[in-house]
């Protein structure tokens, strides 16, 4: 009788859990560079209020001091946005900007598409020397 509740119980849990991971998974792509130092975000916007669908974040996870020059964001290889000349601070729209650990939004658009190929390319520089990091978003 036990292992019957149990069952049952472990059957609720399962479901609920991949209800969650698949309901997570519509409304976001996300990617980690190769070398680890970067994680990007596209999500759905949940507040109701602003008029961009979908945002893009980008936020240091090393704890070096480099400084961002440009980040691109492509769609099947072709850019849809590209920005440099970071500043730390809040824009009038409200996007935060800050630079160490470097975090800021890079993008707003619409709902990603279906078999599209989504990029982020970092390019910082370190101690004089440029680098750049590319990685997908799924």
């Amino acid at each position: 009788m036990k292992k019957k509740s149990y069952l049952k119980l472990l059957i609720v849990f399962v479901l609920l859990g991949g209800g969650v991971y698949w309901y997570y998974n519509s409304i976001a792509i996300w990617g980690t560079s190769a070398n680890g130092m970067w994680k990007a975000t596209y999500k759905k916007n949940q507040d109701q209020y602003v008029e961009r669908g979908w945002t893009g974040k980008i936020k240091q996870k090393s704890g070096d001091k480099v400084t961002v020059e440009d980040i691109t964001f492509t769609d099947n290889n072709r850019t849809l946005m590209s920005v440099g000349d970071f500043e730390e601070g809040e824009s009038e729209d409200g996007e935060v900007t800050v630079l160490y650990p470097f975090s800021a939004e890079f993008y707003g658009g619409d709902e990603p598409k279906k078999g599209h190929v989504y990029k982020v390319h970092v390019t910082w520089k370190d101690k004089g020397k440029s680098y750049t990091d590319s990685f997908q978003l799924k």
